[in-house]
């Protein structure tokens, strides 16, 4: 028989039983604690690295990168009420409102009749998603053409005072964080120098209120823009490029050609942080062809097009490589993001090119947004604890197909964030990392936390089940447990013993195929949780424990399923982590087994007729005989079964081990143990005395151990009662003090508190007053 078991938490548990009881210490001095808690506020003041924790996080902020996009004036209604539900806001951190509203020679503004309308449901979306919301100007009102029109107003100072002031107080009321001029090519060197002269007073009005100014323009550079010694692009947050379906390689030259704007001095040219690079959501052709219409006529659009054709007609689009490459040399130049044309021309499906901006901006900038949504929040963290042991297939990320097939299989929002097919505690440790560096709390789950959430209705257990972390401090592969809600694991039976067990349960997986091919996940499954009272087997004590257990061979492979390893264990173990008792399941062989572990003079038991795919009730009792030797007895019973009393002294024990005189462990905690080869799923355990499964008349006996001491005592003055610090609880435990079950079960009469008691109960009234 294999025994498995871990020492990695000593050394932790006993530092931590120190601190644990200087805490205490430290309650006694009032002085101390004042003294202790402003020592803490003075290092948390001091201390610039303490960041505060918060529920939720903007991506785009996390990954320091902004993704703008334009909705156009002719974008229809029904279009821009379909943005939220499709999730289209998601995927961009920045809206642009653009020509809706429209400027006049005088500097008035003007709406298009649409335009009141777009600006109540983006007001709406805008409270609902929370994206930085911009106007766009370039069509306008009016006679003249419209260079015309920008023309009156930058030349004359009055007419730009008018469009300045009107503009401030049209953002303000729309809730708007900056302007975008969208005017791209003045004619002349004086055009350019009142453009710019209008940008400055835009800048001086709206950016002390914390608002951008940006401005489009072409990909190749104009150099009448830098003529004028007025030109100074700091006057600009950002600067648009439109270098639509172009590749990466085009634009760094047209990024450089900004950079090289440098006719009014290096200080006053574009830098890398101002620049923004463009990327085209519809097809160039014989008309403009959304790429929602392509998407919806192509849907395994390859991911490397560039062209695409009905047939008839060739359009040129762009694909998502050279998005993710457009991306690449933005991230590469430290530039302020992407901005794309236009958001109702995108598909809302994987294939939309804001999207899949979105995705590889969070991948490569190690943001832990998993469900594409521009937040970093619990959501993400509970879809990858969800997915914890999937296994999404093996993809890799090293070239742009497999990062293609990465990103279209789903591996990143399932959890897989490096795409090597597995969804495991290697992907956990780093999204737990990512939230810890962001300041971002996490969810209370097993994979991050190393405990059993879910799995906690149990009785007699202090706290909850727990995972052994290794030496290191890491936690090995929490995927492989599966929590279950109530009801997953039933047993039907008749009797009075045959429901007196847990309703929650877990499944102990073997490995899978996928891990099997990679020789992966062969450490064996161990948790583990600590007993509210130690059983000191030297002591006259009987503790009865139940649990639900089935063994699983659908998800075994042919090897697992031939195996001898295919065994789980309870195990019953001492305060070093020693086991000293166990039931052991062995799966191919059908048995079921009691073993003194730690007594190699103690006797063994086992029989057969435990089958694969059934629900067995298992249960147990563990008797310690003062001087005598102490036995483990066992019996088990499959779904339908009749079970009676097992406290009772005649019920029949299939099972009965008895250890060796002087064998008198104190056992403090429990642990399940499986290996790879197996799969199990079990309920959480019950244990305590009789009284624990079956009527307790015995007054103050709030540990359930089946007597009235001061350990019960104890246990009301800390608040760890039934009904906390009741008084009426207090005269129990003083009425009843030194009975036992066994004795109120034989009628003998309840002692009478002696002089040890009422000594016991004023020492301890004046410690707790002091």
């Amino acid at each position: 028989m294999k025994f498995y078991r871990s020492d990695s938490m000593n050394v932790f548990r006993r530092v931590l039983s120190n601190r644990t009881f200087l805490g205490r210490y430290l309650l006694t001095s009032k002085r101390l604690v004042e003294l202790a808690f402003a020592t803490v506020l003075l290092a948390v003041a001091l201390c610039p690295s303490v960041q505060a924790q918060q529920e939720s996080l903007s991506a785009w902020e996390a990954a320091d990168f902004r993704t703008w996009s334009f909705i156009p004036y002719w974008t229809s209604q029904a279009q821009l009420q379909s943005f939220s539900g499709d999730g289209m806001y998601d995927h961009v951190s920045d809206v642009l409102y653009f020509s809706g509203v429209r400027p006049t020679a005088n500097g008035d503004l003007n709406y298009h009749p649409w335009a009141a309308q777009h600006l109540a449901t983006l007001a709406a979306q805008q409270a609902a998603h929370d994206f930085r919301y911009h106007m766009s100007m370039f069509d306008t009102a009016g006679p003249g053409s419209t260079d015309d029109v920008w023309n009156s107003i930058v030349s004359s100072s009055t007419n730009r005072a008018n469009f300045v002031s009107n503009v401030k107080d049209f953002l303000l009321a729309n809730n708007m964080t900056g302007f975008n001029l969208d005017w791209e090519r003045p004619a002349t060197d004086t055009e350019w120098a009142n453009y710019t002269q209008l940008a400055k007073d835009l800048k001086a009005a709206i950016g002390p209120l914390s608002m951008d100014v940006s401005v489009d323009d072409y990909g190749f550079a104009d150099s009448d823009w830098d003529d004028t010694p007025v030109f100074d692009a700091r006057t600009y947050d950002q600067l648009f490029i439109m270098g639509y379906h172009y590749g990466a390689a085009s634009n760094v030259t047209f990024a450089n050609g900004k950079l090289a704007l440098t006719g009014q001095g290096p200080e006053k040219a574009f830098t890398d942080e101002q620049l923004v690079l463009g990327i085209g959501t519809w097809g160039k052709g014989p008309s403009t062809k959304t790429l929602k219409s392509i998407i919806e006529a192509d849907p395994n659009l390859p991911y490397d097009a560039t062209t695409w054709s009905d047939g008839t007609n060739t359009w040129t689009i762009e694909s998502r490589q050279q998005v993710r490459e457009k991306v690449q040399l933005a991230l590469d130049r430290s530039m302020a993001g992407v901005m794309n044309w236009t958001l109702h021309y995108d598909s809302p499906t994987d294939l939309g090119l804001h999207r899949v901006a979105h995705q590889y901006i969070v991948y490569q900038r190690d943001v832990p947004d998993l469900n594409l949504d521009g937040k970093v929040n619990a959501a993400d963290a509970l879809t990858l604890s969800d997915n914890m042991g999937s296994v999404p297939g093996w993809t890799g990320t090293n070239t742009a197909a497999r990062f293609d097939e990465f990103y279209r299989q789903g591996n990143w929002e399932q959890g897989d964030h490096n795409g090597n097919g597995f969804v495991n505690q290697a992907d956990a440790d780093w999204l737990a990392s990512r939230f810890a560096a962001l300041g971002v709390n996490i969810p209370d789950r097993l994979a991050y936390s190393g405990t059993f959430e879910n799995f906690q209705d149990s009785a007699g257990l202090a706290d909850r089940w727990q995972v052994l972390r290794d030496l290191g401090g890491d936690l090995p592969e929490t995927g492989n447990f599966k929590q279950h809600g109530s009801g997953h694991l039933t047993f039907t039976g008749s009797g009075v013993g045959f429901d007196k067990h847990s309703d929650s349960s877990l499944t102990i997986r073997n490995q899978n195929s996928a891990e099997a091919f990679d020789s992966l996940n062969t450490d064996p499954r161990v948790l583990e949780a600590s007993l509210i009272t130690p059983v000191d087997m030297g002591q006259n004590v009987q503790q009865y424990f139940t649990f639900l257990v089935k063994q699983n061979t659908g998800s075994l492979l042919p090897s697992q399923a031939s195996s001898g390893d295919r065994d789980l264990f309870l195990q019953f173990q001492d305060p070093t982590g020693t086991n000293q008792f166990d039931v052991s399941l062995t799966g191919l062989t059908g048995e079921v087994g009691i073993n003194s572990r730690a007594d190699e003079s103690g006797e063994n038991d086992s029989t057969s007729g435990f089958s694969p795919d059934t629900t067995y009730l298992i249960i147990g009792k563990l008797s310690g005989n003062a001087a005598d030797a102490n036995t483990m007895q066992l019996a088990f019973f499959p779904e339908g079964s009749a079970v009676s009393d097992f406290t009772d002294a005649s019920f029949p024990w299939m099972l009965t081990a008895e250890s060796s005189l002087g064998f008198d462990p104190v056992i403090s905690k429990l642990q399940f143990a499986s290996l790879y080869e197996a799969n199990y799923t079990v309920s959480n355990i019950q244990i305590g005395p009789a009284t624990l499964f079956f009527e307790n008349p015995l007054l103050g006996d709030f540990d359930l151990d089946g007597d009235v001491d001061g350990a019960d005592f104890l246990m009301w003055q800390r608040g760890l009662s039934p009904s906390s610090l009741s008084q009426a609880e207090l005269s129990d435990w003083q009425l009843n003090y030194g009975a036992t079950y066994e004795s109120l079960l034989a009628t003998a009469p309840v002692p009478e508190p002696g002089t040890f008691f009422s000594l016991f109960l004023g020492m301890t009234f004046l410690l707790w007053l002091r």
